[in-house]
C-alpha cells in the first residue's frame, strides 16, 4: 500500500515538473485522477478535504481530487504544496540579490479585479531568536534554488487584542511585497513603480503587517507597489538597559533593515527605489517620524505619511526604561539588582510568558491608568546610548526638523474615542480621573509647585467639563481632551516648529471626520460610540474583506476611499497629493500644503473633501494660552 501511495504522488510530480505548462488544467486533472483510482479505498481525513476545498480553479483538476478518498498526513501535505503550484501557474519567480522567490499571481478584490503579483513572507534578517534577542536584526545570508513566498510568515510575539491570546513566533521578521507590475528581462521592461512601505501601528506592542487588516487591494489598484512588514513588538522589540549591551529601539531598527531590503530588491519587483514613501498610522507614524529625524533612516526614504502620531506626541517614548525592564523581572519573579543576571533570565524566559508579563504591567491599576496608558504601553522607543549602531541619542524636538522630505500628517476628529477600550477593561477610570484630574496634564505643564498644577487642572476642567464631573455623561468632553493633548496639540506643535527651520519641502495636513461603515477600529472593537476614532481613516485605505463587501460601489463610503487612495498614492508618485492631471480623476480639487501657521491649511475628511484653515480653532487657542502661561519650557 506504501508504494502505491508514494506512486501516486511521485506521479503528480512529474506532471507537474514537466508538463504543467503543456497539458491543460482539466487534462491535468484525468492524469491525477487515474492515479487516485490506486488510493480510493482509504479512509476521508478533515486534512484532505481541506485540501480540495482550495483547488477552485479548475473544475477538471477540482472533479478529479475529490475522487481520492484520503492520503496519509505526509503525502497529503506534499500533493497540498503540489497542487498549490498548480494553482498559480508555477509563480512568477523574481531573482533578488540574495537569492529567487516565487510568488502568486492574483486579481484584487475590488470591482475594478485588478491583476498584481503576490510576494509573501519574505525573510528580511535572521531570526532574533537565543542569543539574537534583544539585539539589532542581523543581515541574511544567501541562499540557491527558489524560495515560495506564497504564505504570510509568522507574526511577531503579541497579544492579539480581539482575544486577549498569545500570538506569533519570534521568527517573525519577514515583510510581503504586493506589486501591479513585475520587470521583463527580455524585453527590457521595467515599470519603475512608486513604493509604499506600510508601518503598521498598536501602540509599538501589538500588530503586524499581514493582509487582515492590511489587505494590498486599492493600493495596488491605483498603481504602486505596496510593502508590508513585521517587527518586533513589546518587550522583544523594545527593552532598554539603557547600555551598550541592550539600548533598545530593536524594533524601530528592524525596520530600518526592511528599509534597507527594499532599496536594494524593490527594482526586482518593478518599484522605483528612488521613490519610497514610508506610511504608518498611531505608533507606526510616531516610527515614520522618527526615521525622519533618525541619522540611521537617512537616504533610504524620500516622503513620509504620519497618520496619527508624531515623535513629539506625549506616548512615543519610554520614561524610565531600565526600571520598567527591572520591573518585567518582578512581574516574572526575577528578583535581582545585576542588570547582567536579569538580562540572562530574560533571554532564557520563553516569549509568550515576556508578553503576557509585559501585558499584565500594562494593565495595572493604579498612577499608569491615566489617558497615556490608553494609546501606550511600558516597552517604547527610547533614547540610546551614543554609538556606531544607535538609532535615537538626542529628543526629537532638538532633532526636527530631520529629513527634508514632503510629509502629509493628519488626525481623526474623535481620537479619544479609543478610551472605550480602555473603559471597557477598566471602568474605575473615569471617577480616578474626577479625584486626580492632574493626571491628564501633559508633562511640559507640571510643575513642582503643587499649587500651580493645580490651576492648570482647573483651567483645563473648566474648559472642557464646565466645572461638570468627569463621569460618562460627559463622555464627548473627555475624548476631545484625549484627542486634543495626545494627537492635535503634538501635530501643530511639529508643524510650527518645522517652520521655524530651514526646511523647504511641503508639508500637507488632513482631518479625518467621515464616520462611515468601514471606520476599522471602532468595528473592530464594537463600538457605536458616532465619530470618526483613533485608527478609522485605515478602512478607507486598505482592503479590509470583512467590511467591503457588504459595500455597493456607489456608497458614500467607498467614494471617500476612492478619493483618500488617490490621493495618498498621488503623494508616494510625485510628492503631490492632489497635482495636475490630464485624466478623469476622482479627485477634482487642490490640496495647500501649509505655508502660514498663523492660520494653518488643513484639508477637512467628512465625507466632502473642504481645504479649511485652522481645525478645531477654539481648542487649540485654549491650550496656545495655557503653553503661554504655564509652560515650563519655552513657547514654540
Amino acid at each position: 500500500m506504501r508504494f502505491r501511495w508514494w506512486g501516486a504522488v511521485v506521479l503528480c510530480y512529474f506532471v507537474l515538473v514537466l508538463r504543467s505548462y503543456a497539458l491543460p488544467p482539466a487534462a491535468l486533472g484525468d492524469v491525477v485522477a487515474n492515479a487516485a483510482n490506486h488510493l480510493n479505498t482509504m479512509k476521508v481525513t478533515g486534512a484532505w478535504r481541506r485540501l480540495s476545498s482550495t483547488v477552485s480553479e479548475s473544475v477538471g483538476l477540482k472533479h478529479a481530487l475529490r475522487r481520492l478518498q484520503a492520503v496519509p498526513a505526509r503525502a497529503a501535505r506534499l500533493v497540498h504544496a503540489l497542487v498549490d503550484r498548480m494553482r498559480v501557474g508555477g509563480g512568477p519567480v523574481v531573482n533578488t540579490r540574495l537569492g529567487a522567490l516565487r510568488g502568486r499571481r492574483l486579481v484584487t478584490r475590488t470591482t475594478s479585479q485588478t491583476p498584481y503579483y503576490s510576494f509573501k513572507g519574505i525573510r528580511y534578517a535572521q531570526s532574533p531568536r537565543g542569543h539574537l534577542r534583544f539585539r539589532p536584526p542581523a543581515p541574511l545570508e544567501p541562499w540557491t534554488g527558489i524560495r515560495d513566498a506564497l504564505e504570510e510568515g509568522a507574526v511577531c510575539p503579541h497579544r492579539f487584542m480581539l482575544f486577549d491570546t498569545y500570538k506569533g513566533d519570534e521568527d517573525c521578521l519577514f515583510l510581503n511585497v504586493y506589486t501591479p507590475a513585475l520587470p521583463d528581462n527580455i524585453t527590457g521592461y521595467n515599470p519603475k513603480l512608486a513604493v509604499m512601505l506600510w508601518i503598521h501601528g498598536g501602540a509599538f506592542a501589538v500588530g503586524s503587517g499581514n493582509a487582515f487588516l492590511y489587505g494590498p487591494d486599492h493600493f495596488v489598484g491605483a498603481g504602486v507597489v505596496l510593502v508590508t512588514l513585521n517587527y518586533r513588538l513589546g518587550a522583544l522589540g523594545f527593552l532598554s538597559l539603557e547600555n551598550d549591551e541592550v539600548p533598545g529601539n530593536m524594533g524601530l531598527k528592524d525596520q530600518v533593515m526592511a528599509m534597507k531590503w527594499v532599496q536594494e530588491n524593490i527594482e526586482f519587483f518593478g518599484g522605483d527605489p528612488e521613490r519610497v514613501t514610508i506610511f504608518g498610522e498611531s505608533a507606526g507614524a510616531v516610527s515614520v517620524h522618527l526615521h525622519m529625524l533618525s541619522p540611521a533612516s537617512k537616504g533610504l526614504f524620500h516622503r513620509v505619511i504620519a497618520q496619527s502620531g508624531l515623535a513629539l506626541s506625549p506616548w512615543a517614548l519610554a520614561k524610565d526604561p531600565r526600571e520598567r525592564a527591572f520591573e518585567l523581572g518582578r512581574e516574572l519573579g526575577i528578583d535581582t539588582n545585576s542588570t547582567a543576571e536579569l538580562l540572562g533570565y530574560l533571554r532564557a524566559t520563553p516569549s509568550e510568558l515576556l508578553v503576557k508579563a509585559g501585558a499584565r504591567i500594562a494593565a495595572a491599576p493604579g498612577k499608569t491608568a491615566d489617558l497615556q496608558s490608553t494609546v501606550a504601553l511600558p516597552f517604547l522607543p527610547v533614547f540610546e546610548p551614543d554609538g556606531p549602531d544607535a538609532f535615537l541619542t538626542r529628543s526629537p524636538r532638538d532633532l526636527l526638523p530631520g529629513s527634508d522630505v514632503p510629509l502629509l500628517t493628519g488626525y481623526n476628529a474623535q481620537e479619544g474615542i479609543i478610551l472605550f477600550r480602555r473603559l471597557q477593561r477598566y471602568p474605575k477610570l473615569l471617577s480616578e480621573l474626577e479625584h486626580e484630574f492632574t493626571r491628564v496634564i501633559p508633562p511640559e505643564l507640571l510643575s513642582l509647585d503643587e499649587e500651580r498644577t493645580n490651576k492648570v487642572a482647573n483651567h483645563i476642567k473648566a474648559f472642557y467639563f464646565q466645572q461638570h464631573p468627569v463621569d460618562a455623561r460627559n463622555i464627548n468632553s473627555l475624548i476631545d481632551l484625549f484627542t486634543d493633548v495626545m494627537f492635535l496639540r503634538p501635530l501643530l506643535q511639529t508643524i510650527r516648529l518645522q517652520a521655524a527651520t530651514n526646511r523647504t519641502s511641503p508639508t500637507y495636513m488632513y482631518r479625518f471626520a467621515f464616520d462611515g461603515a468601514l471606520g476599522l477600529f471602532k468595528r473592530m472593537l464594537g463600538i457605536s460610540h458616532p465619530g470618526a476614532c483613533h485608527g478609522d481613516e485605515m478602512g478607507y485605505l486598505f482592503y479590509f474583506s470583512r467590511l467591503n463587501y457588504r459595500l455597493d460601489d456607489e456608497s458614500p463610503e467607498l467614494a471617500v476611499s476612492r478619493k483618500m487612495v488617490q490621493m495618498w498614492t498621488n503623494f508616494a508618485k510625485t510628492g503631490n497629493p492632489t497635482p495636475p492631471v490630464d485624466y478623469q480623476s476622482a479627485v477634482d480639487f487642490k490640496w495647500l500644503p501649509v505655508n502660514d501657521t498663523q492660520h494653518i491649511n488643513y484639508l477637512n475628511i467628512d465625507g466632502n473633501f473642504t481645504l479649511l484653515t485652522d481645525p478645531d480653532a477654539k481648542r487649540v487657542r485654549f491650550w496656545d494660552w495655557l503653553y503661554e502661561n504655564y509652560a515650563s519650557e519655552p513657547k514654540m
